[in-house]
């Protein structure tokens, strides 16, 4: 007898992930747009507000810093082939800010 806690037919969900295409998704999906919805606006906030009232602040920065890299993926890198100097220096900009305020909260400051 074969008992399992879990039975998820592993093969059919990666042929599912593989056939909706998610990352054209994610990358065709504006962060902009997505918080102007006020659906979505309000629980964002609730839950950065239940961060930081808590004293978890490191995972509220790493959240953060997660949305603002996708939001420079989204906006900043070339698209149509097309590089131009002023997209690739305000994304290294943002990526290094990123990191310094990671960097900042993970390793030096003290709590």
């Amino acid at each position: 007898m074969d008992f399992k806690l879990i039975n998820i037919p592993w093969d059919q969900v990666i042929e599912a992930l593989k056939s909706e295409n998610i990352i054209n998704t994610l990358t065709s999906t504006d962060p902009l747009i997505l918080f102007s919805d006020i659906h979505y606006l309000l629980p964002a906030l609730g839950i950065a507000l239940f961060l930081f009232f808590f004293n978890f602040r490191k995972t509220l920065v790493f959240i953060l810093g997660c949305l603002v890299f996708w939001y420079a993926c989204v906006h900043e890198l070339p698209r149509d082939g097309e590089l131009q100097l002023h997209d690739v220096a305000a994304f290294g900009s943002t990526t290094i800010a990123i990191l310094g305020v990671w960097i900042y909260y993970f390793f030096i400051r003290a709590e």
